[in-house]
């Protein structure tokens, strides 16, 4: 299953089941048009592919899960009748093809970043793409370079603090299984003011460590 262990874990916590090998087939409704239940295909496992994973192959045999909603999460494509329809120009990889430097299209003023430029990736990527690309668009709109006083590059220093903290790694604090899934509160809390100053103080320069013993 493609998902952070961690997050897997806090599912199982707050009470969700899990039904592996399993591709959605249908969902029945009543005639008010609301959900009753969803219908899925078993599946076993095939040859591996060219992404590493194991194929899924359909074994015929369906099984029906009674609900009242359903949302689908399988994953996202790009919608390439829509892109053409732009005018943007594709990759053979289904993706759209980008300028590497400012991310602007082969149409002008239209910018793209994140999966639909890299195909499937992570959050962080596409959260440094649309700043690279916001960056861009107040360049062509302001014609000046404004970045630099939006966002102040900071020059981080190499020195080990005179005094390291000698605790290990601050994790955020949980909230309870049992009060997250019936709440809209924050699941994980930042760090205290002495733990965000201890975790400051936390050397994180093995090579100096690594030449000091030797």
């Amino acid at each position: 299953m493609p998902a952070i262990e961690e997050e897997t874990q806090a599912a199982k916590d707050e009470g969700a089941k899990f039904v592996f090998l399993a591709t959605p087939h249908r969902v029945l409704g009543d005639a008010a048009g609301k959900v009753k239940s969803i219908e899925i295909v078993k599946t076993r496992l095939g040859e591996y592919d060219a992404s590493g994973r194991r194929k899924p192959i359909s074994t015929d045999e369906i099984r029906r899960y009674e609900c009242d909603s359903v949302i689908f999460a399988v994953g996202e494509n790009v919608d390439l009748d829509f892109a053409r329809a732009s005018g943007l120009s594709l990759k053979e990889s289904g993706t759209i093809e980008v300028n590497r430097f400012t991310l602007e299209t082969s149409r002008p003023r239209f910018y793209g970043g994140g999966d639909v430029v890299t195909g499937a990736s992570n959050v962080s990527n596409a959260m440094a793409y649309g700043k690279q690309a916001a960056r861009n668009i107040d360049l062509q709109l302001m014609e000046t370079e404004r970045w630099a006083k939006i966002l102040p590059l900071i020059d981080y220093g190499n020195q080990v603090p005179e005094e390291s903290s000698p605790n290990h790694r601050h994790t955020g604090h949980v909230l309870a299984a049992n009060e997250r899934v019936r709440s809209n509160a924050e699941v994980v809390t930042g760090f205290t003011h002495e733990e965000t100053l201890d975790e400051a103080c936390r050397c994180l320069r093995c090579d100096v460590k690594v030449a000091n013993v030797s």
